[in-house]
């Protein structure tokens, strides 16, 4: 720090039992890379069971924690992810969707502004809930608008604090409709939302910033990580099987023309059986002929007996 070098990439650690409201993860499966697979491609949901928390081995003199932060196995399924071709697997923060109830501010600091909503219409998932009606439980979330046609506006805003709060009616002598202002109640269902940018610049006064309005429909999206991309490719082989066809040990069958390759367990790897095809009128031979067994497989033609 005293020389200017510092780190700013921090590691989360997120539960196990809240992967699921805080992690939303997708994938797509395309046979080949050319445009018509592509332009046909739709993503699909994951269970957050895929992730789970790295450890490692600790001791009695280790300080450490066995949780590894910041590091999760990604386990992908072999029901989805069983076929040849490119898979794109999409992690990112999970978002929620939720209508403002009101925008304004605080009774005894009418400079504060903020947002108002009522924390049973946030979802039915609990985690998210608790974490609302917890006072600044929802700190550092994005605000993402969206406008009258469900579409994303440019700007965002984060959470710098959230508290409960209750309506203070406020009837002006000169008209008959009541306005709101709030103050904090921690017994209350409604929580108020300080959000940055809320104020305006000291160059421009008159310059309030633009944190939304009463239904309007928003998004309350995390900050724990960047969204994350993964390009897989599943292939028939690899370096290891073009080694045991290359180098591995084979057995060739003389009485049957059978020739079969081993790994390096010298374990049936693969099976091809050898024949010559004859010209009918001559007996000559024209052909030599390869063809790979892959379902009648000779599994008595082991080597290890035979050496």
């Amino acid at each position: 720090m005293s020389i200017g070098v510092y780190g700013t990439n921090i590691p989360i650690h997120i539960d196990s039992n809240k992967l699921s409201s805080l992690v939303d993860i997708s994938y797509c499966y395309n046979e080949s890379r050319a445009y018509d697979s592509l332009s046909s491609s739709k993503f699909k949901s994951l269970p957050s069971s895929v992730l789970a928390n790295c450890t490692r081995e600790v001791d009695s003199r280790s300080n450490l924690d066995e949780i590894v932060d910041g590091m999760y196995t990604l386990q992908l399924p072999l029901s989805d992810f069983n076929k040849k071709g490119f898979y794109t697997v999409y992690i990112k923060p999970k978002e929620y969707a939720i209508n403002i109830t009101d925008v304004g501010c605080l009774s005894a600091y009418p400079d504060v502004r903020g947002i108002i909503l009522d924390t049973n219409a946030i979802s039915d998932d609990d985690i998210i809930k608790n974490m609302a009606r917890t006072n600044n439980g929802l700190v550092g979330f994005r605000i993402v608008f969206l406008d009258e046609n469900g579409v994303r506006e440019d700007y965002y805003r984060i959470v710098t604090s959230n508290n409960k709060c209750e309506p203070v009616i406020q009837a002006p002598n000169s008209s008959s409709d009541k306005t709101y202002t709030y103050r904090y109640d921690d017994s209350s269902s409604l929580t108020f939302l300080t959000v940055s940018p809320s104020s305006a610049p000291t160059f421009k006064s008159n310059a309030t910033p633009y944190i939304g309005k009463p239904t309007q429909r928003i998004l309350l999206v995390n900050t724990l990580f960047e969204p994350i991309q993964l390009d897989i490719e599943m292939v028939t082989h690899d370096a290891d099987t073009i080694s045991n066809m290359l180098e591995g040990s084979q057995l060739r069958d003389l009485d049957n023309g059978l020739v079969t390759t081993y790994n390096e367990k010298n374990e049936i790897y693969a099976q091809s059986e050898h024949y010559t095809l004859k010209e009918n009128a001559s007996g000559n031979p024209v052909y030599e002929v390869k063809k790979n067994k892959t379902d009648s497989i000779d599994f008595s033609q082991t080597i290890d007996d035979k050496l």
